[in-house]
């Protein structure tokens, strides 16, 4: 009876490393962090919070490789997340030096974000500390939503000034838009999706859904991730539920048709009015003057006569960029993949590959079938931004937090249990 006394009081305490992660949460996905776009941008993100927080994730990251190869602790997960942003941003940055005569700082400037992929080194420390389950990660990550949400709306209700007095373009009626959380509520979302479609358990997956919705309508305002997170939920359904997926298409279509054949003028004129400005959007009234279209020739270009090696991460704050020699709808960042293969070339492969490879190692050990459902609904969700938004260079704390899901879903291999997904209590229903 001692004995078993002594194991329930050095048991770890989940509530509270639930509570940490949560912030932790708070501070990787961005929303408090002033990155420089206007929709990215509110009253409370400070300025300069974003490199404070680098160089210390960078303190912490290299105190923990020197700790561990000390003691002989080192994991290949961690020589990973030290070497990828650091080879990325070095390379980038050399390329941009041979290439353009650019100073290196203005390329590590450039490309300060891919070091979010070291909040690795802080979120992997909680979960094996702390113990922590799938479970408990994804409802760390569901609060963290709801205080971007609570803080999102409050700021659109008490200070909307502010908001709509930020440099947004001028025909842009998104004058309220905050993008930067909407990597938060998107995967909110489909956490929420999938734990409705694999569990019976709806209280908190339905809360992750409508907190997730909401955020990404009311909030981050962004079509692109509000398209991508429908493209996912219709996938994940007809993945995990496709008869009745295919059913409730088939009314659609039916009660459509019917609409079109009763109202079709107006219809189709409501429908054009929704969908033209969306369209507009990502190819403009003329394609030869779209940023994406022009930049995209000149990327290829540029890359065949380079034999694609990279030409580095080229920033706006050197001598106004390459817009000084390409013209103002010149723009890496807008052509996603296409703009990381431009900084760092042919490489580009050996980075994918090397990811590639650490994540499917992890995969291969993911037992249960609902974890499998959800990581491969917010890869698939981040598959169809890439053309747009890229995979690494911005999204390094999103691929931190992939990892951590993979890691503790694959240290449950084996569980007996198989029934609960989200389930809010100590059980051996979520493990």
């Amino acid at each position: 009876m001692h004995t078993t006394s002594q194991r329930v009081q050095r048991a770890p305490n989940r509530a509270a490393g639930t509570a940490v992660l949560t912030l932790l949460f708070c501070s990787a996905f961005q929303f408090f962090h002033s990155i420089g776009d206007a929709f990215e941008t509110h009253p409370l993100a400070p300025f300069l919070l974003l490199e404070l927080t680098l160089a210390l994730l960078i303190a912490i990251a290299v105190f923990s490789m020197a700790t561990r190869i000390i003691t002989g602790r080192l994991r290949s997960l961690d020589l990973f997340f030290f070497l990828f942003p650091f080879f990325w941003l070095l390379l980038s940055s050399v390329f941009a030096w041979l290439t353009f005569d650019q100073p290196l700082i203005f390329g590590l400037s450039e490309e300060r974000r891919i070091l979010t992929f070291l909040y690795w080194f802080v979120f992997d420390p909680v979960q094996r500390r702390f113990a922590l389950k799938v479970g408990d990660i994804l409802t760390a990550l569901i609060l963290c939503a709801c205080v971007y949400l609570i803080t999102a709306i409050g700021l659109q209700l008490l200070v909307p000034d502010q908001l709509s007095g930020r440099a947004l373009p001028d025909l842009d009626t998104r004058r309220l838009r905050m993008s930067a959380a909407g990597e938060c509520f998107a995967i909110t979302f489909i956490v929420g999706v999938v734990g409705c479609l694999v569990t019976k358990r709806y209280n908190l997956n339905l809360l992750a859904m409508v907190v997730g919705f909401v955020g990404l309508v009311q909030v981050a305002q962004a079509r692109q991730l509000t398209l991508a997170a429908a493209a996912t939920l219709a996938v994940l359904m007809l993945r995990l539920r496709p008869t009745w997926t295919i059913g409730t298409g088939a009314v659609i279509v039916v009660a459509f048709l019917i609409t079109i054949s009763v109202r079709g003028p107006v219809v189709i004129t409501q429908l054009s009015e929704a969908v033209l400005p969306n369209l507009s959007e990502f190819f403009g009234a003329n394609l030869l003057e779209n940023t994406r279209i022009n930049t995209l020739g000149i990327v290829t270009d540029l890359l065949t006569e380079n034999y694609f090696f990279g030409l580095g991460a080229v920033s706006l704050l050197y001598d106004g960029g390459l817009a000084r020699l390409y013209g103002r709808n010149f723009f890496i960042n807008d052509v996603g993949v296409l703009g990381e293969v431009f900084r760092v070339g042919f490489l580009y492969a050996a980075f994918f590959c090397a990811y590639a490879m650490t994540a499917l190692r992890l995969w291969q050990r993911v037992g249960r079938p609902q974890h499998r459902h959800l990581i491969f609904g917010i890869y698939f969700f981040y598959l169809l931004l890439a053309p747009t938004n890229g995979i690494f260079y911005r999204l390094g704390f999103v691929h931190a937090f992939l990892f951590l899901l993979l890691s503790a879903a694959a240290t449950r291999v084996g569980a007996s249990s198989s029934a609960a997904y989200l389930a809010p209590q100590p059980a051996a229903s979520v493990r």
